[in-house]
């Protein structure tokens, strides 16, 4: 294979490997929590994905009407207010946590009532938190008395309500922590949650994944978007209802996309093979400096010419190349294994420059003089007196 193409098919590869690796970090599977009155926008790239997928996370979970994969041709409004309530009464254990997920959009707001039993007296209050994205509360649960890591922080004894305004559309976890180390306590949490949703009343797709797995195939031109929605008068837990998100790759993108990049990367590479190789290339327009050492006219003319005339003048070559090659044989030593003197030179062009071994074996070998290229005949030995 020869270097430029194989410079190319590697940087194909490269391209290839890295824009599907950018790919799968952006747009890979994910799970989503849902609850009621749940309303997600996914808005993925039409120009990189041709579908988005919808599954339940561990088979059908909620009945029908429940939970729908809507498709748009644009982004819907922000404008069906949504509200909803739950009541949960757990047992915390000693040094543990209890939690709750819900996805909820930005402005939509969360009041968590309080009462936590004062059966028995426990020598540390309980702690509830409330965090926003699934590394923030995975950091809480590291540091349960460090502040900084949830949204809301807050110690509770006997009643009270916490109230939280939502900023980011994202997961939120509401969750209760037992800080005493050797007695469990029970807690009743009532839970009000007022958000807004999507209208998704002009849809041209709708699917319900507690069926089967949805896919909404995304036009190549257009903003189209998604929207997965809960009802809000449907019952779904939210401990355990979770749904897969995915994407379909449209992978003719890819592959054109990185092959215009391995060719803008190998043209970058010889712009810069030019520009800073002072050996092959030259100058600014990177036309080569080298030069032959005979005119193609007169390596042709001569070269030939010599071979023939070597035939029948081999008396007369001898004679004048011998005065040539004696003129030149200096004291300089072999140009070949710089240890001998130089005691040859070669005919018909009565070059001299290396040691008769040396002459001799390049007449075999090669053909040619090392100094002018000509086609030599025969290496003649130098006898100095």
């Amino acid at each position: 294979m020869e270097p430029a193409m194989f410079r190319f098919v590697s940087l194909l590869a490269f391209c290839f490997l890295v824009s599907g690796a950018l790919m799968l970090g952006y747009y890979g599977e994910v799970e989503v929590a849902i609850g009621p009155g749940c309303s997600l926008l996914v808005q993925p790239s039409s120009v990189f994905v041709k579908g988005i997928k919808v599954s339940a996370a561990s088979g059908p979970q909620v009945s029908d009407g429940g939970l729908m994969l809507y498709g748009l041709a644009g982004a819907p409004p922000m404008d069906v207010p949504a509200e909803r309530s739950e009541t949960r009464r757990v047992v915390v254990p000693a040094n543990f946590h209890r939690e709750w997920v819900y996805f909820l959009n930005k402005g939509a707001r969360i009041e968590a009532a309080y009462s936590v039993d004062a059966e028995t007296d426990v020598p540390y209050p309980l702690c509830i938190v409330i965090a926003q994205g699934k590394e923030s509360f995975i950091k809480w649960t590291e540091e349960p008395t460090e502040h900084n890591t949830a949204l809301s922080w807050h110690l509770v004894q006997g009643t009270g309500t916490i109230e939280q305004n939502i900023d980011q559309s994202s997961e939120y976890y509401i969750a209760v922590h037992n800080l005493n180390d050797h007695q469990d306590t029970t807690v009743q949490l009532n839970i009000r949650i007022r958000t807004l949703i999507y209208n998704t009343t002009g849809a041209e797709y709708r699917c319900s994944p507690a069926q089967h797995v949805c896919t909404y195939r995304v036009p190549f031109v257009g903003p189209n978007v998604a929207v997965l929605s809960s009802d809000i008068r449907k019952r779904l837990d939210s401990d355990e209802q979770r749904v897969k998100l995915s994407y379909e790759p449209r992978w003719i993108v890819y592959v054109v996309g990185s092959a215009i990049l391995a060719i803008v990367l190998m043209l970058l590479y010889e712009i810069v093979s030019m520009l800073f190789d002072p050996c092959d290339r030259g100058g600014r327009g990177g036309v080569e400096r080298r030069t032959p050492l005979l005119t193609s006219k007169e390596d042709d003319s001569a070269s030939l010419g010599s071979s023939y005339d070597s035939v029948s003048h081999d008396d007369d070559d001898d004679d004048g190349a011998a005065e040539r090659g004696a003129d030149g044989g200096g004291d300089e030593g072999c140009v070949v294994c710089r240890d001998a003197r130089k005691d040859c030179f070669f005919l018909p062009c009565g070059h001299s420059a290396t040691c008769y071994a040396c002459g001799a074996r390049i007449v075999e070998e090669h053909g040619s003089c090392p100094l002018c290229r000509r086609k030599l005949k025969k290496a003649k030995r130098i006898f100095v007196v």
